[in-house]
C-alpha cells in the first residue's frame, strides 16, 4: 500500500516506519514541510498518517516542519478525499477526537511497542475495507447560502453561548462551501488559542488562512485591534493571510477604514451573500485584490 506520512515540528518517525516496514508497507512517501509536499503527494496515497509533535509552536520558516494544525488539516482534505488517514499523537497532547469517519486518532508514545497494536489495527482495517473510489474535487458554491443568512439572523447577543453558536456557524459554512476547517473548540490545542478558525479553501488550495471571529456589540476600535493582533499571529504561522470575520448584532457593516497588510476583515453576512454566487477561493482572491488597492 501506498503511504503517505506527514510529520509535525520535530516529531520522531523512525520507529514508525521501521513498524510500517514489519508490516511490509514499503512504498512509503515522507512529507515534512511546504517544499516536500504542497498539499497532498503527487500521487493520491492508498493511506495517509499524520504524526503531531509535543510543541510545534516555536517560530519556523517554510522550510522548517509542518505544524500540528497544518498536519491536521491536510489530513482532513485527504480524508474527504476518501483516504483513510491515521493520526499519532504523543500521550501529553489534550484529547482529540476525530472530525471524519476515515480519521483514526492514536494517543500513544513513539515507540515500537506502543505503535504496533494501532498501526496494525489500521492497516489492516483498510485492508478489509472496500476500495473506495477518490474523485477530483470540484470547487463549488455554497448553495445552501440562505439557510445560513437565516441562522445567522437567529443568533442572539443575549445568549450566554452566542459566541460558540456564531463559531459553529461559520465552520459549518466554510465546510459546506467546500473548505477543510479546523476549528479552536474541536483543535483541542492545535490552534494554541490564538486564532478561532483554520481553513484552506478548497482540496486544491494549499493556503492556510486563519480566522478570528467578532461578533456582538462592535467597534472600529476593537476590528481594528484584532487585524492587528491576527497580523502577528499569521507572520508568525507564515500563513497566506488571515481574516476578520465579523458579526454586529444591530446590522451595521463595519469595513476597513485602513488596509492591514496580510488581514482581510468582511461580515459573515457579505461572504455568505459572495459564496451564493462564486467558490471560496474566487472570493477571498477578489477581497485580498480590494484589500491591496486600498493600501
Amino acid at each position: 500500500m501506498r503511504t503517505a506520512v506527514l510529520v509535525a515540528g520535530q516529531a520522531t518517525v523512525r520507529p514508525l516506519l521501521n513498524v510500517l516496514r514489519e508490516l511490509h508497507i514499503e512504498d512509503i512517501e515522507l512529507l515534512v514541510n511546504d517544499f516536500s509536499a504542497r498539499v497532498v503527494p503527487v500521487s493520491t496515497p492508498d493511506l495517509v498518517i499524520g504524526v503531531l509533535a509535543d510543541n510545534s509552536s516555536s517560530p519556523r520558516t517554510k522550510s522548517e516542519s509542518f505544524t500540528n494544525e497544518e498536519v491536521a488539516l491536510r489530513l482532513g482534505l485527504m480524508a474527504g478525499r476518501g483516504v483513510p488517514a491515521l493520526i499519532i499523537a504523543p500521550p501529553s497532547s489534550p484529547q482529540m477526537h476525530s472530525p471524519d469517519h476515515l480519521i483514526t486518532v492514536a494517543r500513544c508514545p513513539m515507540t515500537r511497542e506502543a505503535l504496533v497494536g494501532h498501526v496494525w489495527a489500521f492497516t489492516t482495517s483498510v485492508e478489509l475495507s472496500s476500495p473506495t473510489v477518490v474523485t477530483e474535487p470540484q470547487e463549488r458554491h455554497l448553495e445552501n447560502a440562505g439557510h445560513y443568512l437565516t441562522e445567522l439572523d437567529r443568533l442572539e447577543s443575549e445568549s450566554s453561548a452566542f459566541a460558540g453558536r456564531f463559531e459553529r456557524l461559520v465552520g459549518q459554512m466554510l465546510l459546506s462551501a467546500g473548505a477543510a476547517v479546523v476549528e479552536n473548540e474541536s483543535s483541542r490545542g492545535l490552534l494554541e488559542g490564538r486564532v478561532d478558525i483554520a481553513f484552506m479553501p478548497s482540496a486544491r488550495s494549499s493556503d492556510i488562512v486563519l480566522v478570528e471571529l467578532k461578533a456582538g456589540l462592535l467597534s472600529e476600535k476593537l476590528l481594528a485591534a484584532a487585524e492587528r493582533k491576527l497580523q502577528r499571529f499569521v507572520i508568525h504561522r507564515q500563513a497566506k493571510y488571515g481574516m476578520v470575520l465579523y458579526h454586529d448584532v444591530n446590522g451595521r457593516t463595519l469595513p476597513s477604514r485602513e488596509s492591514t497588510p496580510l488581514i482581510v476583515r468582511m461580515s459573515a453576512r457579505e461572504l455568505i451573500e459572495k459564496l451564493a454566487a462564486d467558490p471560496l477561493p474566487k472570493v477571498l482572491d477578489d477581497a485580498v485584490a480590494t484589500a491591496v488597492e486600498r493600501m
